[in-house]
This record gives C-alpha cells, structure tokens and sequence, in this order.
C-alpha cells in the first residue's frame, strides 16, 4: 500500500483579511464549545486580525448580548453571542499582536 504524505495545515495561513477574521469568527461561534479558545488562537495569528479596526461589545442589560467588529476597510459585522462566550477571548484574538498588552502572571 503507497503512502499518503501529509503536509502540515494550520487555519491561521488562510485567515488573510479582516472579512476572513470575521467570518471565521462567526463560525466559531456556532458551535461554542472547548476548541473555542484554539479557534481565537488561530483568528490571533492570521494576517487579517491586522485589518481589525474596532470591536465594541453590546450588552442592553436584557440578557442579549452582541459585538460589532470594524474592518480597516469599513466593513462592520453585528454579531450576536451567547452569555457564555468569553468576549475578553474574542477582544485578545482580534487585536493585533503589537498592541496587546502582555498578560500578567
């Protein structure tokens, strides 16, 4: 039997625009569940997290809760999240990596 060569894949190399950030943003968030925090570690490496102009998290006090998130290029995408989702996770994940903060130990 051939062999079968493998190649490793990381989602982070396709994450290229702020649009592709947002999108795969939408799709972790359908199925919020353990592999949530290496999903925003992936959107946290990509290239696109660079066009990330602005999120601002919504919460009306009725227990709803919702994120918009701008693009450098003016796209903007309301999304409406869970009460469990770490909003702190998705505000590391799409800040770029020279304007974070150092997390403390």
């Amino acid at each position: 039997m051939a062999k079968v060569k493998t190649y490793p894949w990381d989602p982070a190399d396709h994450i290229e625009t702020g649009e592709d950030a947002i999108l795969f943003l939408k799709i972790s968030l359908e199925d919020y569940d353990s592999t949530f925090n290496a999903l925003m570690d992936c959107i946290a490496r990509s290239q696109g997290v660079a066009e990330i102009a602005s999120l601002v998290c919504h919460e009306p006090g009725d227990g709803n809760r919702s994120i918009t998130i701008t693009t450098t290029s003016g796209a903007e995408e309301t999304i409406v999240i869970s009460p469990e989702v770490d909003v702190d996770s998705i505000r590391r994940a799409l800040t770029p990596a020279h304007a974070r903060e150092p997390i403390s130990p």
